[in-house]
């Protein structure tokens, strides 16, 4: 295989990975406080780009988790970030861009890392604010 092949490849698995990470994030944090959040995964294939991510519902309030990876002629481009209610950007890392696919999906693992982490505490939060509202 040669290293343009072992790129893509790797840059493939890290795209399943993130799928499956924010898949179990949001199950977990679904479970942790059910009945209060539902989670739907985020899922796109658009031409050049694919977003993967979690949508977190709570009462009163959407939360969004989402990356981007964006393939161009000759480099790939990464980004990602936590949307409350589809207008207030909480957390906006920033764009990565590279010609080398490895380097792609490392920081799609550590974009994945930064954004599942602290899922727990935004809910936590919101759902404190909401029954303070009440």
């Amino acid at each position: 295989m040669d290293a343009n092949s072992q790129g893509a490849a790797e840059l493939l698995e890290a795209l399943m990975r993130t799928a499956a990470r924010f898949s179990e994030m949001g199950r977990s944090v679904s479970r942790d406080f059910f009945p209060h959040v539902r989670v739907e995964p985020v899922s796109d294939l658009a031409g050049p780009a694919v977003r993967l991510g979690a949508a977190l519902a709570l009462p009163g309030h959407d939360l969004v988790f989402e990356t981007a990876v964006a393939v161009g002629e000759e480099t790939f481009g990464v980004r990602g970030g936590l949307v409350l209610d589809g207008e207030e950007e909480i957390l906006v890392l920033p764009a990565f861009e590279t010609a080398d696919a490895v380097a792609c999906a490392a920081m799609l693992d550590r974009y994945v890392d930064e954004l599942t982490t602290p899922a727990r505490w935004h809910v936590q939060r919101l759902l404190e604010s909401c029954e303070a509202d009440s």
